[in-house]
């Protein structure tokens, strides 16, 4: 299945994607001669120019196999650099508008891995691409509140139990999602750079929460910071 319906090397090589719609709205706001190239089942890809890079904006929709069909595809139509832009729910002290950017993701083996690998049961080391990783860090940091560290990927964010995400907590994770260990896997089993930044909406344990407004705001400037370092 092809869910990106546009032709090699249309794309570029660098590539922003998101789970959310709003979000990918604001990003392609900010891009000139932005244009629509690709719309299959809700999954919508959009092209455009930033300082003259040309760079695409693409939805990945939401959980492990949506993401990887997506990035798959990305990578077999020539891109070479993915950042993902999402939401996380914060652990431990990390608050609302808080920006978390992972070194890795912990994740329970199965599902997608499991049938990339064939059956074989392993670890797999989920990392970030060094450079890019740097880059974004020194970038973002220069106005925001940024966190590196580790989360947790989930399937299931409604199942787990308050009790499940103090052990996160306890356990070092700064947050919790829904799709970064795919996008970490992928992009290490196939050759491609990658990272991802994650605005922090709540903090599961203390209930602190970001307003519709607050999030539109961060999320406009941590769009521009992204673009502004590819």
């Amino acid at each position: 299945m092809v869910l990106v319906t546009a032709q090699k090397d249309e794309l570029g090589e660098k590539s922003i994607i998101v789970g959310n719609l709003t979000r990918m709205k604001t990003i392609v706001q900010l891009l000139d001669n932005a244009r629509q190239i690709s719309e299959f089942a809700g999954y919508y890809t959009y092209v455009g120019n930033y300082k003259g890079e040309k760079v695409s904006v693409v939805f990945h929709g939401i959980g492990i196999p949506s993401l990887t069909l997506i990035t798959h595809d990305l990578f077999n139509l020539g891109v070479k650099e993915i950042i993902r832009f999402g939401s996380a729910t914060g652990l431990k002290d990390v608050k609302p508008g808080e920006i978390v950017i992972p070194i890795g993701y912990s994740y329970n083996m199965g599902g997608t891995f499991m049938q990339y690998f064939g059956g074989d049961l392993m670890s797999y080391a989920l990392t970030a691409d060094y450079e890019l990783m740097n880059k974004l860090v020194r970038s973002l940091s220069q106005s925001q509140k940024v966190r590196v560290g580790n989360v947790f990927t989930s399937d299931a964010l409604l199942a787990q139990t308050r009790d499940y995400l103090k052990k996160l907590s306890s356990r070092n994770h700064l947050a919790v999602e829904l799709e970064g260990a795919g996008l970490y896997f992928l992009a290490n089993l196939l050759g491609f750079k990658a990272v991802s930044v994650h605005l922090i909406y709540r903090n599961a344990l203390t209930e602190e929460t970001l307003s519709q407004d607050e999030i539109t705001k961060k999320e406009k400037e941590i769009a521009e910071i992204i673009l502004n370092s590819i």
